[in-house]
């Protein structure tokens, strides 16, 4: 921490005088002067013994080194890189454009990817591609006696100086595939291809990522994808090399649904923690997202967070963020029924969990946050779900962040505090702590006078909504006919980030364009000129005039004292209405843009503190 003041060291100088007597003297000798005593030698300072271990020092030394005290993303790559099928989708094969290329297996040292030990064959009816197996992150567990498995965002780290690389893998029939990449530490934004092909009806499609720099040069290259790979071709001469990645820090990020959202740069789900990866300078990140679940709540079966522990345990990062609790605490065993634990029960689940994390690692910074509350009455007044567990006499997600906040400090170091529920910043091991700002990450503040559960005046809905200029649907004119779905580019107008997919059925005609991300700050006069990708084009299709959502709450306000005002730009903390998507309790891209800035600052200062 740096002091809050200086501390000035004073130092003084005697003056000596010297004289051979009290009265004035005829003599002409000159006083012998006296020596001047040779100063004592200044001890060389020792300097403090550093309570670090070597594995803190190296991750506080990357991330000061790799990423900034605002926690910017980083900064977008100046020359162009094209993202393309590269020929038709198959559902038996991949083509390529690079005929007397040769083909390196995903599993190939010189290819970083995410959780190597713990991706597997594992996707059904186990697809192959020229004979390798498309692969995923498949990390085991038991819920309630049953065998389950969890998965993780996925990533390619290589270097190369092929000036076109094709990545083979195979995606369901029906889905996308975002492509997002960091470049020589450049990004490149998240292009969206679909994965529909006329006459498919389900099942997988096979096809060739096609990456095309615009010169051959020796670059670091890294993706996220959908796409579960089986293996990279490259042209004949082309050059391939390992990252040397392997002694960077790895994080890996747990939690529910905030975890599977998305954003403009992030879109095939886990945005948040690929976001905050990216503001940290960390590339290696793996993810465990549950929607439903919690510390208690096994999400009907999913499996609670004690019961995945030894998935992430066996992560071996050196970085563990917990962001959870918004289900807790009873547990949903089915669609209809909810087991309350008792006040001890809960709390045994969310100490023991943490007390077996830190168990099985030791030496990791493990950094735990409040519990997320996207609802303004619910998120400090004294409402509690069930009183029979929670009877502390604090509302449920009071109650819940205190419990976090206790448990975790019982904990041996090093570790991290997160309040993003209050705005009580962020608190380390060592006692530091920063960025206390007493305001609310998504709702804002303390609620109104004369609000309760029932009486929210100024917002009937009960909570922030989402919109802020995002795209609502784009409508289908003509359908035209195409051999698989076209990639459609949004540009121009008021706003930015939106991010469109397309569907066809059968006879090859687009039936819809799907809203990936929605983007924001678009108006009636400002809308988006969107463009059909014509490289699987028979005939041309005809799209509409795009609509706006119609944004619930559409002030940013709720009637809260400490509310801080919503202004006039959607950077606003606190402004709910760009933060949280239409549903009310997830955050819009927007808000994982704020989030994930937000973690990031706080992890890398509460690191640089320890």
């Amino acid at each position: 921490m740096k002091p809050t003041r200086r501390d000035f060291v004073l130092t003084g100088s005697a003056l000596l005088l010297t004289g051979c007597g009290g009265g004035s003297s005829d003599s002409a000798t000159t006083p012998t002067p006296t020596p001047t005593p040779t100063p004592t030698p200044t001890p060389t300072p020792v300097p403090p013994v550093s309570n670090l271990s070597a594995e803190m020092t190296a991750l506080r030394n990357f991330v000061s080194a790799n990423s900034t005290a605002a926690a910017d993303l980083p900064a977008l790559a100046t020359t162009a890189v094209s993202v393309t099928w590269s020929t038709g989708l198959s559902s038996t094969t991949a083509g390529t454009s690079l005929t007397a290329g040769f083909n390196v297996p995903v599993t190939d040292a010189r290819i970083s990817r995410t959780l190597p030990t713990q991706t597997a064959a594992s996707l059904p009816a186990y697809p192959t591609a020229s004979g390798m197996p498309c692969l995923r992150v498949d990390r085991n567990y038991s819920c309630k006696g049953v065998q389950r498995s969890v998965g993780s965002v996925q990533w390619l780290r290589f270097r190369t100086d092929a000036p076109v690389i094709e990545i083979i893998g195979c995606l369901s029939d029906g889905a996308y595939t975002a492509q997002t990449l960091i470049v020589d530490g450049k990004l490149v934004p998240a292009t969206v291809l679909p994965s529909c092909r006329t006459g498919s009806r389900g099942g997988y499609n096979f096809g060739a990522l096609k990456i095309t720099f615009a010169s051959r040069q020796m670059r670091d290259v890294w993706i996220e994808t959908a796409l579960a790979v089986a293996y990279l071709r490259f042209d004949s001469g082309d050059l391939l090399e390992s990252p040397n990645d392997l002694s960077e820090p790895q994080i890996s990020v747990v939690g529910d649904s905030y975890l599977q959202t998305i954003s403009t740069t992030f879109s095939n789900g886990g945005a948040i923690a690929l976001e905050l990866g990216a503001r940290l300078g960390i590339k290696r990140v793996a993810t465990d997202a549950i929607g439903g679940t919690g510390y208690w709540n096994s999400g009907a079966g999913l499996g609670n967070l004690n019961d995945r522990l030894p998935a992430h345990a066996a992560d071996n990062s050196i970085v563990y963020l917990v962001m959870s609790g918004l289900n807790d605490y009873g547990d949903a065993v089915s669609n209809n029924s909810l087991v309350w634990p008792s006040r001890s029960q809960y709390e045994q689940g969310v100490l023991g969990y943490l007390q077996g994390l830190r168990n099985a690692q030791p030496k990791a910074l493990i950094v735990v946050t409040a519990p997320f509350c996207p609802i303004a009455p619910m998120s400090d007044s004294n409402y509690a779900s069930n009183p029979a567990t929670n009877t502390s006499t604090l509302g449920d997600f009071l109650y819940k962040a205190q419990l976090f906040k206790a448990s975790l400090s019982s904990l041996a170091g090093p570790w991290i505090y997160i309040d993003v529920l209050m705005g009580g910043g962020w608190l380390n091991s060592s006692g530091a702590s920063g960025d206390i700002t007493n305001l609310q990450w998504l709702t804002g503040g303390t609620a109104g006078p004369g609000t309760t559960a029932t009486y929210k005046p100024g917002n009937t809905n009960g909570g922030g909504g989402g919109g802020f200029g995002g795209i609502a649907t784009v409508p289908v004119i003509s359908g035209g006919r195409y051999s698989q779905a076209p990639q459609i580019a949004a540009s121009g107008g008021s706003g930015s980030g939106l991010l469109l997919s397309s569907t066809i059925n059968t006879a090859g005609v687009i039936t819809s364009v799907n809203i990936i991300v929605p983007g924001s700050g678009y108006s009636s006069g400002g809308l988006p000129t969107l463009v059909i990708d014509k490289q699987f084009e028979q005939t041309a299709a005809t799209l509409g005039t795009p609509t706006l959502i119609t944004g619930i709450n559409p002030n940013g306000e709720y009637p809260l004292q400490s509310f801080a005002p919503p202004g006039t730009t959607p950077a606003d903390l606190n402004n709910i209405y760009s933060l949280l998507s239409l549903d009310k309790v997830h955050p819009s891209s927007l808000g994982v843009q704020m989030i994930s800035t937000r973690l990031a600052r706080n992890i890398r200062a509460g690191l640089l503190a320890l």
